[in-house]
């Protein structure tokens, strides 16, 4: 059989057509696969950027909402500091004692100091409890005054136990022993 130029023509045209199917598909087939898996990313990020974008713009509107509210959000962190301050604690009971006329003869943070050690990381709770022991001297309607004005206060502080005796020198002054707890964040 004698092949013609038309015959070869035609051989090498199906072969040409078959070798463009065959190099489509293993060479263009794969990068448009890749094209199509990289676009479905970006699609995703964009996703991602406009989900965050949204976040951070609410979170402005909330910032702007609270800024408002200045006052209430003082009181919070005055009633959770974020760090126990020993001088506080000492200044607060000195100037409330003071002011409802009972002296304030001992303050005994020792168990702040044996708390200092563990960290937030260390504990489970975000809130740290502190216990601490005062004792004041004075007469009982200076020590319901004082009371008064602990709870009032807008620190979170709790009477834990109170113990009390009469004075030796005056009958009517008595020794008050408060085991208090507080909180910090």
């Amino acid at each position: 059989m004698i092949l013609t130029s038309k015959k070869i023509t035609i051989i090498l045209l199906i072969c040409l057509f078959i070798l463009l199917i065959l190099g489509g598909y293993f060479l263009c087939w794969p990068k448009y696969q890749e094209f199509k898996g990289k676009k479905a990313e970006l699609e995703t990020k964009d996703e991602d950027i406009k989900s965050k974008e949204e976040y951070v713009s609410n979170l402005e509107i909330l910032s702007e909402k609270l800024s408002g509210y200045d006052e209430e959000v003082s009181k919070i962190d005055s009633a959770l500091p974020t760090e126990p301050s020993v001088a506080a604690l000492f200044n607060f009971f000195q100037k409330i004692s003071s002011e409802n006329g009972l002296i304030l003869t001992e303050i005994d943070v020792s168990e702040l100091f044996s708390l200092e050690g563990s960290t937030l990381e260390d504990s489970e709770e975000r809130i740290q409890k502190m216990f601490f022991s005062i004792s004041v001297n004075g007469s009982y309607s200076a020590f319901k005054n004082f009371l008064s004005a602990v709870y009032l206060n807008s620190r979170l502080i709790e009477v834990k136990s109170i113990s009390f005796f009469s004075s030796e020198e005056k009958k009517d002054l008595f020794d008050f022993n408060l085991t208090l707890e507080t909180h910090a964040y």
